[in-house]
Parts: structure tokens; C-alpha cells; sequence
């Protein structure tokens, strides 16, 4: 699916990535795309999206995945060899605290199933058997704070972002969907599609810091990783996770760079 040149995996629509029982040896971050991860039993334990980081059982040694993961249609990922992750995250911290945060909202998810299949073992007995619930929804980072919602009102034809420091507008390809906002990783060799690196003075942003989306006519901002200094919209932090619809006149700031989103 790759060469030992191309850190990135073309994963075609339901093939397997890895099956449960097999011992881990890479890491694999979701760059585009979804992937599930399923137990033996066949019951989906989570879904996968951009910035999620799964096949962490290459992190110990000879230690096999507890799921199976697969794609769930076309995705591309970035896959870490176990021998390079040292290396891969002493040079990228990003990586090593969002995986930290991943493996603890799947522990908090594992739990919750199990707390949910105790309380319906103790429920008085009855003729319908007692069955595995559904999966639990993602718990977000924030969890703690309220869920900011925003009307949905259509967007122009075209939008684009004026950096607030210099009166630069990146303008937004109306061909592309997506589009990842951040600055160059020199350990992937990756470039983001709106390229903030040159007015981030104080390293601020990160090199996947967020992504904007565009659903029919209606542009959206997501923060799909945790990020240490945030993802703000008219002075409010974004949710992990939770994409907002942008409109003209919108402030964006992603770390300290501000832009205002334009008609371009």
C-alpha cells in the first residue's frame, strides 16, 4: 500500500489495517478518512476520523492489538514504525500527547460499557435477553465545557482568511473540501494546505492545528486534536471535535494568529 519512502498508507475502502491478536509494530495516524476498530465479536468499539491515532500497542514490545482495525471506506493514513517512534516523538510532542489523550477517552469509554452491561445484569429478570449496548459516543477533551452552537447560514461562493497582522488573504480553493490549517512537519515532509508557519513568530501553532471543511455551499472550522494553545472563533475555544460553520466577518484565531474570514 506504500513504500519505505512514503511514510503515508492509500487504505481502500473495508480492508484491514491490522486484526486483533497480531503483534502491534506501528502507529498510524488518520489523515484523511475514517477507520473502526472492532472486536473479534464484530461490535465496533470506535470510529476513527482525521488526527486520531490508533495501533498503540506498538508503543510495547511483542504486545498484541486488543481490536481489528479497518478502513471504513477510502482512508489514508500516516504510519509510524515502531523502531522510529522515539525519535518520531521526541521531535513531535504533539503526537505523544494527543495518543496520551486518545488511550485515556477509550479507557473512559470502556468503562462506561462496562458499567452499563453491570447495571443491566442487576436489572430484575425478564424474557428479552440482556444484550451488549451500542458503543459509547466518543467522550470529547473537553467535556467540561458547554458545546458552543451556531446557526448554520449559508456562506458565499468563496471565502478566504485575512492574516489580522499583515492584511494577507489565503484565499480558499473552491475545488478542494478540506483543508488543513497548521505549519510544515519536517518529520512527514507534509506542508498544510493554509500554511500559517511564516506569521507564527512565537510558535504558537501547531502543524495540524485544524481543519476547514466545506459541506455543499457551508464552510466549517474543526479542531480535530487537542491543541496546547487552542482554536478560537469570535473570542470563544472550539470544542474538540465539533465542526462550526463560518460565515464572513468571523474571527479566527488559531494560537495567537488572527485572520478574519472574507468573501474572497
Amino acid at each position: 500500500m506504500s513504500n519505505a519512502k512514503d511514510p503515508y498508507v492509500e487504505v481502500p475502502a473495508g480492508a484491514i489495517v491490522f486484526s486483533e491478536g497480531e503483534v502491534g509494530a506501528d502507529l498510524y495516524i488518520v489523515e484523511s478518512g475514517q477507520v473502526q476498530l472492532a472486536s473479534r465479536s464484530g461490535s465496533v468499539q470506535s470510529t476513527l476520523g482525521p488526527g486520531d491515532v490508533f495501533g498503540e500497542m506498538a508503543l510495547l514490545e511483542n504486545q498484541p492489538h486488543a481490536a481489528t482495525a479497518s478502513s471504513k471506506g477510502k482512508a489514508r493514513l500516516l504510519r509510524i514504525k515502531a523502531l522510529d517512534l522515539p525519535d518520531v516523538l521526541r521531535q513531535n510532542g504533539e503526537i505523544g500527547l494527543g495518543l496520551l489523550r486518545q488511550i485515556l477517552m477509550r479507557y473512559i469509554q470502556q468503562e462506561q460499557r462496562m458499567r452499563e452491561l453491570a447495571k443491566a445484569a442487576t436489572k430484575p429478570e425478564s424474557s428479552a435477553p440482556i444484550t451488549e449496548p451500542p458503543p459509547a459516543p466518543p467522550v470529547p477533551v473537553a467535556a467540561a465545557e458547554s458545546v458552543f452552537v451556531r446557526e448554520m447560514p449559508l456562506a458565499p461562493a468563496r471565502l478566504g482568511l485575512r492574516v489580522s497582522a499583515t492584511g494577507q488573504i489565503v484565499a480558499l480553493d473552491p475545488a478542494r473540501n478540506e483543508f488543513l490549517v497548521g505549519r510544515p512537519d519536517p518529520v512527514s515532509g507534509t506542508t498544510p494546505e493554509i500554511d500559517l508557519g511564516p506569521f507564527d513568530a512565537n510558535r504558537t501553532l501547531s502543524r495540524r492545528h485544524a481543519r476547514i471543511l466545506r459541506e455543499g455551499g457551508q464552510y466549517l472550522v474543526r479542531e480535530d486534536t487537542t491543541t496546547t494553545n487552542g482554536t478560537y472563533l469570535n473570542d470563544q475555544r472550539l470544542q474538540t471535535g465539533v465542526a462550526v460553520a463560518l460565515k464572513s466577518g468571523d474571527k479566527l484565531r488559531f494560537g495567537s494568529i488572527e485572520v478574519e474570514v472574507v468573501a474572497a
